[in-house]
C-alpha cells in the first residue's frame, strides 16, 4: 500500500496501567510521523490505555482517511493477535466497509525488527 494524503497509520500497542508505560511508543509515533509527511501517525491501546482503536479509528475516518495500516506493536504473537486482531478487524470492516485496512503481523515478526534487535543486542553485549 502506498501512503497518500489519505492514509493513517496506526500503531497498535497492548496497553497499561502505568502511565508512563506510553512515553516510547508516544515517542516513536512522533517520530515516524515527523518522518512521513503524508500519512496521518496515531497511538491506539488493545486495553489498560487510552485512546482504544476504535476511537482513534473514529477519528481517522472523519478526518478523511480512506486507507488505514495498522501495526501490532508486539514483540511475539499470542492470544491477542490469534483471538482479539481478528475479531477487531471484523468490526472495523463493518463500522468502516468504504475504508481499506491492512493489517501487518506483530512488528517483532519482522525480519527488519529481529535484524535491528540483534544487531544493537550484539553491539551492546560484545563489548
Amino acid at each position: 500500500m502506498t501512503p497518500s494524503a489519505s492514509h493513517g497509520l496506526i500503531l497498535f500497542a497492548h496497553g497499561s496501567l502505568d502511565r508512563n508505560w506510553s512515553k516510547s511508543i508516544d515517542e516513536l509515533a512522533n517520530r515516524v510521523s515527523d518522518n512521513l509527511e503524508n500519512v496521518c501517525v496515531e497511538v491506539a491501546y488493545l486495553k489498560d490505555s487510552a485512546p482504544d482503536i476504535f476511537n482513534v479509528m473514529e477519528k481517522l475516518a472523519s478526518s478523511g482517511r480512506q486507507s488505514i495500516t495498522i501495526v501490532p506493536m508486539f514483540l511475539a504473537t499470542g492470544s491477542h493477535a490469534a483471538k482479539d486482531f481478528p475479531e477487531i478487524a471484523r468490526s472495523l470492516r463493518l463500522k468502516y466497509p468504504a475504508v481499506v485496512f491492512e493489517w501487518k503481523d506483530a512488528i517483532g515478526q519482522w525480519e527488519e525488527t529481529l535484524n535491528f534487535f540483534s544487531g544493537v543486542l550484539t553491539e551492546k553485549f560484545s563489548k
